[in-house]
């Protein structure tokens, strides 16, 4: 999922996250599925509250909420 550091205005379909001690806003407006072969550097860990968070936000994007 996409990340921003653009974070002045929150969708319903966003999520607050920090990461590296800084605010983000996860997206999941913009939803993607890549192979785990392109993924080559761990930007870092989110919190559970984070994970809650954006979990809520994908449920709405998709429409399970």
């Amino acid at each position: 999922m996409p990340l921003t550091t653009n974070v002045a205005r929150l969708y319903p379909s966003e999520a607050y996250v920090t990461l590296n001690q800084r605010q983000h806003k996860a997206m999941a407006d913009q939803l993607a599925t890549v192979s785990k072969s392109r993924l080559l550097d761990l930007a870092g860990r989110l919190s559970q509250g984070d994970l809650r968070r954006v979990e809520a936000a994908i449920k709405v994007q998709l429409g399970l909420r």
